[in-house]
């Protein structure tokens, strides 16, 4: 199976070749054409589909002011997150990649280990290092492959406060037996709302940074150990797993959990509860509901909860790595984050020289609760682990597999074909 998918992928990225100009693709002639030197910029969608701006505007407005300024031309395309990965996958087999682009930490070991990335370090000054607050977050497998640009978006808690306050909560839940006990409360007040939701019905496997890291972690599970060894078949991640399944089993999770492929908007809608959203995403609830947040939702063990680290990437096949490099930076500038911050998405600053803008509810989110963000480590075979375990988590909502089955044989799995 994994043979055919390769195979097919190498087929599509065959098809694709010359659709955009890529960092190892085109001649001399196509790079620089009218006097112009050409690079390519794959960014992610952030922006919210009723957004005034959209991520296709944003990016052409800042990479036109970039071209002027630097008699260049920045093809820039958007990448839907639904088929991230095989995209980035295709662009490098076919060499019709970027020559500048984003990567989250599932991505990064395999472009490491097939040199497809390029150490960056040496483009930037020591000043230049100092004014990044997370510049050292790049560092990954002994080399600065990656530049820190959106390291933030912790998921957390939110509540519909009328909800709560109808089934007599006057607090948002702080740990697993608070969740449970509310759930059950709003259950009773109100049985036509899901009193917690998730999406177990998400295509992507992103979806378990919401609905099953911080569960896990809270148990006091780790993914791999120090030496890049799988360790989810674990008590920890048994404890987790089998008491996200109770929650399907005693009817808190609603059975259409496993269909949705969203929680967002039905808590906008009034719908839902409860649900674990990313901290940008919960901005977006608007006015119409009466939203209040937990940051934490503590385990047996600890609390913690995902936070992303995402990073801009410069391709090795980049024929102008001093441009491109040039292109990162003005990317994270202050000018450019604190636009896109305000505009797009809310985040936290990346650099020294940005002031936080965002929502006051948030102004202290990472002061006081960042020792307990988790970003995902960087390992062998990551993507295609966190798929497989995603697909067996939501057989097992489908009661199809045991939480036994699930980690024992997303083990065997990986230990056998991905490590």
């Amino acid at each position: 199976m994994k043979q055919k998918k390769v195979i097919a992928l190498l087929a599509v990225a065959a098809m694709t070749v010359g659709l955009f100009s890529g960092c190892g693709s085109g001649s001399g002639d196509e790079k620089k054409s009218g006097g112009k030197e050409k690079i390519t910029l794959w960014m992610p969608t952030f922006a919210a589909t009723d957004a005034k701006v959209t991520d296709e505007e944003f990016w052409g407005e800042k990479m036109e002011a970039f071209g002027k300024e630097n008699n260049c031309e920045v093809k820039v395309e958007i990448i839907p997150w639904d088929n991230y990965e095989e995209k980035y996958l295709t662009g490098t087999t076919s060499d019709d990649g970027p020559d500048v682009g984003y990567m989250y930490m599932e991505m990064f070991y395999d472009y490491i280990d097939m040199g497809a990335l390029t150490d960056i370090d040496e483009y930037f000054t020591d000043e230049e290092k100092e004014n990044y607050l997370y510049y050292e977050l790049g560092n990954i497998q002994e080399g600065q492959y990656a530049l820190p640009v959106v390291v933030g978006n912790p998921r957390i808690l939110v509540a519909n406060m009328d909800l709560l306050k109808e089934a007599g909560i006057d607090k948002i839940p702080t740990n697993w037996d608070e969740l449970v006990s509310a759930c059950k409360k709003i259950k009773e007040s109100n049985p036509n709302v899901a009193p917690f939701l998730q999406d177990w019905g998400n295509p992507h496997y992103g979806s378990l940074n919401e609905i099953y890291w911080p569960y896990f972690w809270g148990a006091g599970g780790e993914i791999v150990d120090e030496e890049g060894n799988l360790t989810i078949d674990s008590k920890e991640g048994l404890e987790a797993t089998k008491f996200l399944y109770s929650l399907k089993e005693q009817g808190i999770l609603p059975d259409s959990c496993t269909s949705n492929d969203d929680v967002l908007q039905p808590f906008k809608n009034g719908e839902a509860a409860m649900a674990v959203l990313a901290s940008s995403n919960a901005l977006t609830v608007g006015d119409k509901v009466n939203w209040d947040f937990q940051p934490l939702i503590e385990g047996p063990e600890k609390a913690q909860t995902f936070v992303a680290a995402d990073s801009l990437v410069m391709f090795e096949k980049c024929e102008n790595k001093e441009l491109a490099a040039k292109l990162m930076k003005y990317i994270t500038s202050a000018e450019v984050m604190s636009d896109f911050h305000k505009t797009v998405s809310e985040q936290p600053p990346i650099t020294k020289d940005e002031t936080y803008s965002g929502d006051e509810r948030f102004a202290e989110l990472f002061s006081d609760y960042g020792d307990n963000f988790v970003s995902l480590p960087v390992f062998k075979g990551a993507s295609s682990l966190y798929d497989t375990l995603y697909k067996n988590l939501q057989s097992m909502m489908l009661g199809e597999m045991t939480p036994e089955e699930v980690l024992k044989q997303t083990t065997e799995y990986y230990n056998t074909n991905l490590k």
